[in-house]
């Protein structure tokens, strides 16, 4: 059983029960978290993508942190900013530009399913590359693996604008320990 932590809310039902994202984070298993990115285009959420992250890294901590909104800022309402690839060996998609919600090519991101950070000068950078298609080439930090959802990811890329699909929903999958 798991209990999904939302990002950022701005508001609460009355039969909810609020958590504070600091006591969640730090029941989190550092070696191997389970990030989750709701996806939603034209107006429907179109799937949840689950991603196995290992904070071994600064970038994957930040990665993390991005999905619980933990430092104020959140990839929630972010858009998917490129496709690299497409319909190639190497497909992969870009997202996670939360201040300007701009891309720009840093090389090939490739192998199925591999999560990579960007490089970037910017030490705030917190773009995302997601391989679709093909053998694993990152000029990024890997971060993680996509569990499940990766048919969400290639439903987005089909599309003629990727700059449609938004993550409406994001945080991360916490475990509940029953005694």
């Amino acid at each position: 059983m798991c209990v999904y932590m939302k990002g950022v809310v701005d508001r609460v039902s009355n039969n909810s029960c609020v958590l504070q994202v600091s006591e969640i984070i730090k029941t989190l298993n550092p070696e191997s978290t389970i990030t989750f990115m709701d996806m939603a285009w034209e107006g429907l959420t179109r799937g949840r993508v689950y991603i196995r992250v290992s904070w071994d890294t600064t970038q994957a901590r930040q990665f993390v942190g991005l999905c619980t909104g933990q430092p104020g800022s959140s990839f929630l309402n972010t858009q998917l900013n490129r496709v690299v690839n497409k319909g190639k060996q190497n497909e992969c998609v870009f997202g996670g530009n939360y201040n300007f919600n701009e891309y720009r090519v840093y090389g090939p991101c490739t192998g199925v399913g591999i999560v990579s950070f960007i490089k970037s000068r910017s030490e705030k950078s917190c773009k995302f590359c997601i391989s679709t298609n093909g053998g694993y080439e990152s000029f990024g930090a890997v971060i993680g693996q996509v569990e499940s959802g990766l048919e969400v990811l290639k439903a987005a890329v089909q599309l003629n604008d990727i700059t449609q699909v938004t993550v409406v929903d994001c945080g991360v999958v916490v475990p509940l320990l029953l005694s």
